[in-house]
């Protein structure tokens, strides 16, 4: 059974192709309601027929104090860029959308009763979501799910990645463990978007993250996206002699020093991943000071234009930083301790918000020890690579 989906879509499609008036409208939507039951949707009546619209709940997994996945890339930074895709595709599509990812949290447990607190604070959602990347050695797409209410529109969503991505098709699988999805009370589901740690699958999800949220939404609704405020499909990189907007933060605009929101926060995420510190406020979606500081450190270390302004070839050039070759950067091969001094200790002091010297004096120490402590590590002050990995 495929509750409130199926019967729901059912009833929207009638409402679309029978409503001749605002009256009709809310005639046929009152029988979908009592015939189909989509005590979820609600209604918006426009001059000369009628939207039947819905409420989703949309969140990444993990943050940068509780990191997801690890491997040729981060989990935590790449479901943000899905995640944001997804949110701009639904939005565009006239429907009303929350953004309930925790940034905020420092334990595992805080990060998902966080999340679930969010969304619960919510009525009358229609749907819940939780973007993850998969992680130990696979390959492919896969969505889960805590019961069979949602089959439908796991099954659709799934489908539409592995059409986009190319990527195996894993399945829909029934857990009802997985606490996000045990939790809320509307219906969820969890979708593995590829693997961190396979490199074909963190190759392409990282660079196609429009794609992929432009697929979940879609397989959400059931329906092609055309709405023309919809986002337009990601320019290809060739070369630009000039900056422009970089396609992999879904922007139609450089960003600057004034700029706000959440393409400004992944690329404060993705600044603080690749070691350049953006203030003691972190990523706040507010380009400012510090950030313009860590952009032209980047740039700067870069080799590129510095200007402090985020564009086609700083994008490419925070991407190759986070990367190293594709997203985390190596440990170094040796510890890192009071009296090293270089490019990796200025590394950690960016990460770190500390005034950058490249030199491990008792500041960076006692810094080091206070990360150790709020990430349960070994709290002894030095580098090596459980702090680095952890950090970066």
């Amino acid at each position: 059974m495929e509750q409130p989906f199926s019967r729901g879509f059912l009833a929207e499609a009638a409402a679309f192709s029978l409503c001749a008036s605002p009256g009709m409208c809310v005639f046929f939507y009152i029988i979908g309601v009592l015939t189909f039951g989509i005590p979820r949707m609600c209604i918006h009546i426009r001059e000369g027929g009628c939207l039947i619209m819905a409420k989703y709940s949309i969140h990444a997994g993990h943050n940068s104090f509780v990191p997801g996945a690890q491997g040729f890339i981060k989990e935590e930074v790449v479901n943000r860029q899905i995640k944001n895709a997804v949110i701009n595709d639904l939005r565009a599509a006239g429907h009303t959308v929350y953004d309930d990812t925790d940034d905020q949290a420092k334990t595992q447990n805080e990060n998902l009763a966080a999340i679930v607190r969010k969304i619960n604070s919510h009525t009358n959602l229609s749907l819940v979501v939780s973007i993850h990347l998969n992680a130990g050695g696979g390959t492919g797409i896969e969505v889960y799910q805590p019961d069979i209410r949602t089959n439908g529109v796991a099954q659709r969503v799934l489908n539409a990645v592995c059409a986009v991505t190319g990527l195996k098709n894993r399945g829909v699988h029934t857990n009802s463990s997985l606490y996000v999805l045990r939790n809320t009370t509307a219906p969820a589901i969890l979708v593995e978007c590829g693997f961190v740690d396979h490199q074909s699958d963190a190759t392409f999800v990282s660079t196609h993250t429009d794609a992929i949220g432009r697929a979940i939404a879609e397989g959400i609704l059931g329906s092609t996206i055309t709405s023309k405020k919809s986002r337009a499909a990601s320019p290809k990189v060739a070369s630009p002699k000039k900056e422009a907007a970089p396609s992999s933060v879904q922007t139609a605009s450089l960003l600057r020093r004034g700029s706000r929101g959440s393409t400004v926060k992944v690329v404060q995420q993705n600044l603080i991943h690749a070691g350049y510190s953006v203030g003691s406020a972190g990523a706040d979606g507010v380009f400012g000071v510090a950030t313009e500081a860590a952009v032209r450190a980047l740039q700067r270390d870069s080799g590129i234009t510095v200007d402090g302004i985020v564009g086609l070839q700083t994008q490419i050039a925070l991407s190759q930083a986070l990367r190293g070759g594709l997203a985390v950067v190596p440990y170094p091969g040796h510890i890192i301790k009071r009296g090293s001094r270089g490019r990796d200790v200025e590394r950690i002091q960016r990460a770190l918000s500390l005034s950058v010297d490249g030199v491990f004096g008792p500041a960076t120490k006692k810094a080091v020890k206070a990360y150790q402590r709020r990430h349960n590590l070994s709290v002894d002050g030095i580098v090596g690579p459980e702090t680095w990995n952890t950090l970066f």
